[in-house]
């Protein structure tokens, strides 16, 4: 006993060292101090000292009169580096590798992300940065007459938005804020302020990814030192192109003949794409082909042994290798000299595929958070006071046992941010709606294990004992709900896009979490206990004593009162029209302002909200030009062609030393395009199917179609209260409603345990045990109920703006749930159950009044 706690507290400090490790630090540290203790002592020397401060001088001359640096630490090193007398090897001072042989922007990449805060915030937290892109109808044209097609701009655009969306998806869960701003223009906002993370998403935006292979002239070598001669002819069928090389620092560049025809190989015919190491140390990008490419590389290769063939990206030469055999086994490099993040977006830009046009980067903003800090502040402090109230309440309630809780769930907040950091994904409202969720089955996996615990005293069981099987009998119903609902976030990952993935990814990271922290180190301190002999018996608080409240006969009253609140809630869709959607689904009018005073941006939507709904409120700064605006975004008002000067007035009104002066006015299209709508539908579509599939194996069908009842009856409502209060859907009502869903689900499927286990018992008749069940999980379902709205409840008081309507859903849906899981779930599953039985008695009667003939022969 002695051995197996001893190993399992060091599990435990191993596993909560790492992850509060991977935390650190938790922001920003100063890169060139960083680069010098990274860098080898014995090794530096005047000029890496040279180096570093040289760039420190330039970086600081860089920034502008808010302090904010143009040019980034690394991209000044490296072209430092570059041009030195004699080409600085950064390897020489920094070891990444033992026996690689990384290249300058590899490691600066390394020291970059040693640099680097761990915990990023979303766009709504933080602010970011605005990338306005375009393309025009000369490419429009070109593109159509290419591929034969006649698609018109808002469909080429529409294209563009959703590969621009997956690149950044792929790369992480960055939850990106992608709009059209007209037929050919889109803004890209990205959760980047830095220099370093603004150009990685530059890169990633701006690159075509349109991938050839190009034949080198067989006899080039005897060309290349002739073609920038005045009297060089370029062969006919060929073109010039230049390939650059880097080695120790040194880039030389060589120039090719490339033969025009195509080879019959591009990048449409990649199956893959993912950044490797070549021999050397340094990042390539493999390639592999679908069936009819790894065919035609076959042939090209085959037929082209001993000459030279080029690998082209968007025009540039990356390398031309010598065919030396053929090549059929389906898979290609392009080398160079990457970074391991410009290999990952190389590999990413490929995997989604090239843009049908060439884009340009028409504007670029810096731009404040969404929410406003007045929301962020208000929220951050809500949900600290909620997390404080929840641990008194535990160590109130369940004493001991409640001290034990509170140290599970603390570390489960350490594991949720640490395995968030270690993934690169942003915190954004929808990720605190999966934190808030998770915290809510993490207390409710604790009070599931106590009141087990609970049941057993009562039974006279040993202190031993009842621990032992408190854990054992919760076991089952701990890993259904909790394998149920990470089954959901699993789905809404793969089939979900922006928000509904972060949300997913924090679900998800969130229960398996939980499941370690209530099933493996809470367990732990109690045998811990129990072997020092530090506790003799658990004493908790009752707030329920034993109930036989008869909950299976109001079934037909609950059914009422579920179908009339069903139907006004769908009355108040129906009533509120377009006016129900917010600007993230309708897109609406933008107005721009130059301003002579600043004035917090929650001031003026407060201001403003008196007369226009659902005001978006930013300051933004133009990155090219000393310039900044105040950046206003108001629903469309149809046939109202004065909106911009009624809000022109409404501001001046209001705020008198802002002296607002109107630069412009645009109309923007919705945050949450088609295509987000449609995967938004498949995901949740797959996640009931999965529900139901997983229920019906674990349970049967009336208890899936039970469970699958009440998750929708809860969102309906959910929405109803919202909208019948006057606010309007948004993305963070919508990670909001997918909270429910995960709410819903777990407490259903504690019910649906508890009934199971006393079925299998057969000490009643079917409408007795499940009314039986009922009255047992209640306390259980009134104590999470209480622990949940704690958080929400302060969230909903003090929380301002987006993070209001939010915890107004989760405030309704939390009641709802627990409502749903006696009053909706349980009704459907007895309704199917006792159908089921009746139908499986007929069957029989007519089975035994018509027996097979030989059965009648006999």
């Amino acid at each position: 006993m002695k051995k197996s706690l001893i190993s399992r507290f060091v599990i435990i400090a191993v596993i909560v060292a790492i992850w509060a490790v991977s935390m650190m630090p938790v922001t920003d540290r100063p890169f060139f101090e960083v680069m010098h203790e990274t860098a080898i002592p014995t090794e530096i020397d005047g000029r890496f000292d040279k180096l570093l401060s040289d760039a420190e001088a330039k970086f600081e001359a860089s920034k502008d009169e808010d302090g904010v640096p143009a040019l980034a630490e690394r991209d000044i090193i490296l072209e430092l580096a570059k041009n030195a007398e004699t080409p600085i090897q950064l390897n020489q001072y920094i070891n990444i590798y033992k026996t690689e042989n990384p290249n300058n922007k590899t490691v600066l990449q390394y020291v970059s992300r040693k640099a680097a805060g761990k915990l990023k915030k979303g766009i709504d937290l933080a602010g970011g940065t605005e990338f306005v892109v375009g393309f025009d109808d000369a490419q429009l044209e070109a593109y159509n007459t290419e591929y034969k097609t006649d698609k018109d701009a808002s469909q080429v655009r529409d294209e563009i938005m959703e590969i621009i969306r997956n690149r950044i998806d792929q790369v992480g869960v960055a939850e990106p804020e992608i709009k059209p701003t007209g037929p050919t223009q889109i803004s890209i906002t990205v959760p980047a302020i830095k220099p370093a993370e603004v150009a990685e998403y530059r890169r990633l935006i701006e690159i075509a990814a349109k991938l050839d292979f190009q034949l080198v002239h067989d006899t080039n070598d005897q060309f290349a030192g002739r073609v920038n001669d005045p009297d060089f002819a370029v062969p006919a069928g060929y073109e010039v192109a230049v390939m650059e090389t880097e080695s120790n620092g040194v880039t030389s560049t060589e120039s090719l003949l490339l033969e025009i025809k195509p080879t019959g190989v591009t990048g449409k015919q990649l199956d893959y794409a993912e950044p490797q190491f070549d021999e050397f140390g340094n990042f390539m990008v493999n390639l592999g082909f679908n069936l009819k490419g790894t065919k035609a590389f076959c042939d090209l290769t085959t037929a082209n042994v001993n000459r030279r063939l080029a690998i082209v990206l968007d025009g540039k030469v990356y390398s031309a290798p010598n065919l030396n055999e053929p090549i059929c086994g389906g898979s290609a490099q392009i080398s160079g000299s990457f970074s391991a993040q410009e290999a990952t977006q190389l590999a990413v830009a490929l995997r989604c595929g090239n843009l049908p046009v060439n884009i340009k980067i028409l504007g670029e903003f810096t731009t404040s958070a969404t929410l406003g800090k007045d929301s962020v502040r208000s929220g951050q402090n809500a949900a600290l006071w909620g997390l404080a109230l929840v641990f008194l309440f535990m160590i109130i309630y369940y004493r001991f046992a409640g001290v034990i809780a509170d140290i599970a769930l603390a570390i489960n907040i350490v594991l949720v941010l640490g395995t968030l950091t270690i993934a690169g994904a942003t915190i954004t409202l929808p990720g605190i709606a999966g934190i808030v969720l998770t915290i809510g089955m993490a207390v409710d996996a604790n009070v599931l294990i106590f009141e087990r615990i609970r049941e057993e005293l009562n039974n006279s069981k040993s202190v031993g004992n009842a621990v032992k099987l408190g854990y054992e009998r919760a076991f089952s119903t701990i890993f259904d709900a909790n394998i149920t609902t990470l089954l959901t976030a699993v789905i809404l990952f793969n089939f979900g896009t922006g928000p509904v993935k972060g949300f997913a990814v924090t679900l998800a990271i969130g229960i398996i979490a939980s499941l370690f922290t209530a099933l493996f180190v809470t367990r732990a301190i109690f045998d811990l206990a129990l072997h020092n002999k530090m506790i003799s018996t658990v004493s908790m608080m009752r707030m329920l004593s034993k109930t036989e409240i008869g909950f299976v006969n109001m079934r037909k009253v609950a059914a009422i009162v579920s179908a009339t609140a069903i139907v006004i809630s769908l009355g108040a869709w129906a009533t509120r029209g377009s006016d129900k959607y917010s600007v993230d689904f309708m897109g609406g009018v933008e107005i721009s302002y130059k301003y002579a005073e600043t004035i917090p941006a929650h001031e003026i939507r407060a201001g403003l909200e008196k007369k226009f709904d659902n005001v978006h409120v930013a300051y933004k700064s133009s990155v090219t030009q000393a310039s900044s605006l105040l950046e206003i975004v108001v629903p469309e008002e149809p046939g109202n062609h004065e909106l911009d000067n009624q809000v022109t007035l409404a501001l001046n009104d209001s705020f008198t030393t802002l002296d607002a002066v109107h630069v412009g006015t645009k109309q923007i299209g919705a945050l949450v395009g088609k295509q987000f709508r449609t995967d938004a539908l498949i995901a949740m579509l797959v996640a009931i199917l999965g529900i139901i599939i997983y229920i019906s194996l674990r349970f049967q069908f009336g208890y899936a179609l039970g469970a699958v009842v009440a998750l929708i009856h809860d969102v309906l409502i959910g929405v109803g209260v919202f909208l019948i209060c006057g606010r309007q859907l948004s993305l963070p009502v919508i990670a909001a409603l997918l909270t429910i869903i995960g709410y819903s689900l777990n407490d259903t499927i504690v019910v649906f345990d508890r009934v199971r286990e006393n079925l299998d018992l057969k000490k009643g008749k079917f409408l007795e045990i499940v009314n039986i069940s009922l009255n047992q999980t209640l306390s259980r379902t009134v104590l999470t109920s209480v622990t949940t709205l704690l958080v929400v409840g302060i969230l909903f008081l003090f929380g301002g703006g987006a993070i209001n309507d939010f915890a107004l859903v989760m405030l309704v849906g939390v009641i709802v749930g627990t409502y749903s899981s006696i009053f909706v779930a349980t009704p459907v599953m007895i309704a199917y159950t006792t159908w089921a039985e009746k139908r499986a008695e007929h069957a029989a009667a007519i089975a035994a009044a018509n027996p097979p003939e030989a059965a009648k022969t006999t």
